[in-house]
């Protein structure tokens, strides 16, 4: 019984001196691997890849950052979406003039440079003299009308209020002479 003991003995001596050589090895390498990451020289901002995809995230937060968005009118109104008369007409909505191509002079501004307020295809406008909208000069504006100008025809636009079961605009724009 003692010659096992002292053979199990033998046994965990040697195991425990063949770890503290394998430990003392795997440290050796790790070192010498910390040796070589120390030496080489470490540059930033070189890698131009790296430097253009920061830049594109960044200007892409900024953008989604300062995106805005519009809620003034109902995004589930689905007379913006659907404009058949047939279904404008079961939900007790008249096709207006404006919507046929007719314009409406809406209102007038006087000041120093008078403005309006154009309806057009459902949608409002506002026009100042000098500019051009849908094709014709935007000549004068007055207290009750607006005058435009296309290849010599006058069209004088008279403030008209709007009509009965009129189908809420799409949009407004403003104008800055450019064209619509």
């Amino acid at each position: 019984m003692a010659h096992r003991v002292n053979v199990l003995w033998g046994i965990l001596i040697a195991l425990l001196i063949m770890c503290m050589i394998w430990i003392g090895y795997s440290d050796y390498r790790i070192s010498k691997q910390v040796e070589t990451f120390k030496q080489k020289s470490i540059v930033l901002g070189t890698d131009e890849q790296l430097k253009e995809t920061v830049n594109t995230l960044e200007k892409d937060l900024n953008e989604r950052i300062l995106y805005e968005t519009d809620v003034e009118s109902d995004p589930l109104d689905l007379t913006k979406a659907i404009q058949s008369k047939t279904f404008l007409a079961s939900l007790g909505l008249k096709e207006t003039l404006e919507q046929r191509g007719r314009m409406r002079l809406s209102c007038t501004v006087l000041s120093d440079h008078p403005s309006a307020i154009v309806k057009f295809m459902g949608s409002s406008h506002i026009i100042h003299e000098g500019d051009i909208f849908n094709g014709f000069l935007v000549q004068q504006i007055t207290a009750k009308e607006a005058v435009l100008m296309k290849d010599g025809s006058k069209l004088v636009l008279v403030n008209e209020s709007a009509p009965e079961g009129e189908v809420s605009e799409r949009k407004t724009s403003i104008s800055s002479g450019r064209n619509y």
